[in-house]
């Protein structure tokens, strides 16, 4: 190392790009957060589809994160097993991982066969931003 190399103006420019070298590292290294998303859906006016009722009915529900013309990590969530009883304001859920963090979109839709077995339907979309932080940070206040 030459005399002067570590002056002032050199550390004060290096310092701030090493900090954030050093935390984008460890976000592309943090683990995935577990989310787990629930919602009530009522079947007073679309019934759920079962071996009696073959057509329009609701088939299940689609969850996905972000806006509702660019979805990822999109999973379906079919009807409960219990189909048959009385399933007006049924507690429903879907548990995913997700890589992002920050302020992310989740969307829920109800998925629904037309009266001809070929055609599908979905509802509009019902989304809620959360904010999802890495390593767990905020696991109880960000819900």
């Amino acid at each position: 190392m030459r005399p002067g190399w570590w002056r002032r103006n050199r550390v004060l420019l290096t310092l701030p790009i090493l900090v954030l070298l050093l935390v984008f590292a460890m976000l592309k290294l943090s683990p995935p957060r577990t989310i787990i998303l629930n919602w009530d859906y009522d079947y007073a006016h679309n019934p759920p589809c079962s071996p009696r009722l073959a057509d329009n009915c609701v088939t299940g529900f689609r969850v996905f994160v972000g806006a509702p013309d660019n979805r990822s990590q999109q999973l379906f969530v079919a009807n409960p097993v219990d189909a048959g009883r009385e399933l007006r304001n049924l507690r429903l859920g879907a548990t995913f991982k997700v890589r992002r963090f920050g302020s992310l979109q989740f969307c829920v839709l109800a998925v629904k066969k037309g009266l001809s077995t070929s055609t599908t339907v979905e509802s509009a979309p019902i989304c809620m931003k959360r904010l999802v932080l890495p390593f767990g940070i905020g696991s109880n206040w960000a819900q």
